[in-house]
C-alpha cells in the first residue's frame, strides 16, 4: 500500500523529521521500526520509521535531502512500507577481487561522536567521511551495517567478531574495535583518530584483512 500526504520538515537536535499525520498501526497493521521507501519532491530514499507511541511515527529525513528543502514549506510525501531496506552494497563498483584500494597505510580521521563507525570505514577505504555518510546514512552504525559498507568497498574482513575478556587479547594488525560504546580502528599497533582508549572497555573486534 502506498500512502501520500502533505507535511513539513521539522528539526530536533541536528536531525530532521516528518510527522506522519495518521495512526500507522491502524492504517498498515504494522508495528516496530517499519522499513519504508519515501519520496519527497521526486527525491527518494529508504528509512525505518521511528515509533513515538500509540501508532504515531516520524520519518527521519536524510541530511542531503533536508538541506535542499525549506523547512517552513509543506511537501507532497509518498510513503510505501517495504519488507526490508536495500543493502547498501547494492550496485557496488567494487568487489573482493577489485577493492577500492590496497590497505597499506591509514590516513587518520578524528573519531566523531555518532559517526564513529563511518569514520572507521572511511579510513579503511581511503575516502572522505562525507562519502561514507552518504553511503551508510546518518545515525549510529552497527556490527550489521559496517560489514555492508566494507562489502561495498570490496574490503575483506573476518566473518565473525571476537569477544575478548577484559580487553586483554592481543589485537590483529588491522581491525575495527567496539570499545566503550563506540567503534574504533586499530592499525599496526595503535588506534587511529583518537587519543585515549581504555583496553578494558573493549567489547569486541572484527579483523580486517590487508593482504
Amino acid at each position: 500500500m502506498i500512502y501520500s500526504f502533505r507535511e513539513s520538515i521539522f528539526t530536533e537536535g541536528r536531525r530532521g523529521f516528518i510527522r506522519i499525520p495518521f495512526n500507522v498501526w491502524d492504517e498498515t497493521s504494522l508495528k516496530g521500526n517499519i522499513p519504508c521507501r519515501v519520496t519527497i519532491e521526486a527525491q527518494a530514499f529508504e528509512c525505518k520509521l521511528i515509533p513515538k507511541g500509540n501508532g504515531n511515527y516520524w520519518i527521519p529525513v536524510p541530511k542531503k535531502i533536508r538541506t535542499a528543502l525549506a523547512p517552513e514549506d509543506t511537501y507532497e510525501i509518498v510513503m510505501e512500507p517495504i519488507e526490508a531496506l536495500s543493502r547498501i552494497n547494492h550496485h557496488s563498483p567494487y568487489s573482493r577481487e577489485n577493492p577500492v584500494r590496497k590497505i597499506d597505510g591509514i590516513e587518520a580521521i578524528p573519531i566523531q561522536a555518532g559517526l564513529c563507525g563511518h569514520c572507521c570505514v572511511a579510513m579503511l577505504a581511503g575516502v572522505s567521511l562525507a562519502d561514507v555518510v552518504a553511503l551508510m546514512g546518518e545515525g549510529h552504525a552497527s556490527w550489521s551495517k559496517i560489514p555492508e559498507a566494507l562489502d561495498y568497498y570490496g574490503i575483506s574482513y573476518a566473518p565473525k567478531a571476537v569477544y575478548p575478556r577484559g580487553g586483554t587479547n592481543p589485537l590483529p594488525p588491522c581491525c575495527i574495535v567496539s570499545n566503550d560504546n563506540r567503534f574504533l580502528l586499530w592499525y599496526q599497533g595503535s588506534f587511529c583518530g583518537v587519543s585515549h582508549v581504555d583496553p578494558k572497555k573493549t567489547i569486541s573486534y572484527r579483523e580486517v584483512f590487508t593482504d
